[in-house]
């Protein structure tokens, strides 16, 4: 079965380096030998405030993030996860985490991906986590430049009816902060339903233009 997957793919996807475009032999990798050394190289965690994160938005990311989410690249949760596991782990540890919350998706948004891409990347690092739902489908955070849109876009968008953060630390994670929108409603909906100790937020990819 996994000659014949990899065989399909062969044939029906790109085998090219989700970075530098560069054809990759081997049908089990997305990221060529030299661009994944790269990204090792500078994942060291960095953070504003309680918002810890990996890269900077730069193109080299948003080719890899785009790929994964949008291109049928869902094996690339395997390199990623490989990039973000010794310093996600390490701030689970150092922060004593108690519960880790992945950011959810639109049910439209599932529908064409078929898969929520942070959840695929905390099963891979067999990292326990509990789900708050998304009650709205807004238009895509990328696609909205005013701040005050993307606020709008997002408002009310989650709703937390399992989660009991009383007293926890809680870690949500996402795979991109832009502006922060996004993370800012997640953090009032389990605040207004709940009293948790300190929320932290941790994501791969951070914008240069972030401001908390």
């Amino acid at each position: 079965m996994k000659n014949l997957s990899q065989s399909f793919r062969s044939l029906f996807f790109s085998t090219k380096c989700s970075v530098c475009g560069k054809y990759i032999e081997t049908t089990t990798q997305y990221i060529c030998h030299e661009c994944f050394k790269v990204l090792r190289r500078k994942s060291e965690i960095k953070n504003i405030d309680n918002y810890y994160f990996l890269y900077y938005y730069d193109e080299d990311i948003k080719k890899i993030i785009t790929d994964y989410k949008l291109k049928n690249r869902k094996g690339l949760s395997k390199e990623i996860s490989i990039l973000i596991k010794k310093p996600l782990k390490e701030l689970i540890s150092e922060k004593r985490i108690n519960i880790v919350i992945p950011v959810p998706i639109s049910r439209n948004r599932m529908r064409e991906r078929g898969f929520n891409q942070v959840e695929e990347i905390l099963k891979e690092l067999d990292i326990g986590y509990k789900t708050i739902d998304r009650v709205k489908d807004t238009e895509h955070m990328y696609s909205i430049l005013e701040e005050k849109r993307r606020e709008e876009n997002i408002k009310k968008a989650f709703k937390n009816n399992e989660v009991n953060a009383d007293g926890k630390n809680i870690l949500i994670i996402d795979d991109i902060v832009t502006t922060g929108s996004t993370i800012r409603e997640v953090v009032k909906e389990i605040s207004e339903k709940s009293s948790p100790k300190e929320i932290y937020i941790f994501s791969v990819a951070m914008s240069k233009f972030f401001k908390k």
